[in-house]
């Protein structure tokens, strides 16, 4: 049987080994050390984008709903 397969990005919690500004809003600045939310984008040469806390956890819950949506539409059909 084949592996599962991810529908997930790359994700990854990690301090920030510098300070940045949130690539969710500019007002939010990440301080180095502070944890963040790091996004790799797709593809074999793309960069990552890092997110304030506050910013990912709000992602993160979207996401989370999101998927619940989904879920339980696959869940009715069988």
């Amino acid at each position: 049987m084949a592996a599962t397969k991810s529908v997930l990005l790359k994700l990854e919690v990690r301090p920030a080994g510098k300070a940045c500004n949130c690539k969710h809003s500019s007002k939010h600045r990440i301080a180095k050390g502070d944890l963040r939310l790091v996004v790799k984008d797709p593809g074999p040469a793309s960069g990552e984008k890092g997110y304030c806390a506050p910013c990912g956890t709000a992602m993160l819950v979207a996401a989370r709903e999101s998927l619940d949506e989904h879920l339980a539409a696959l869940e009715q059909d069988t």
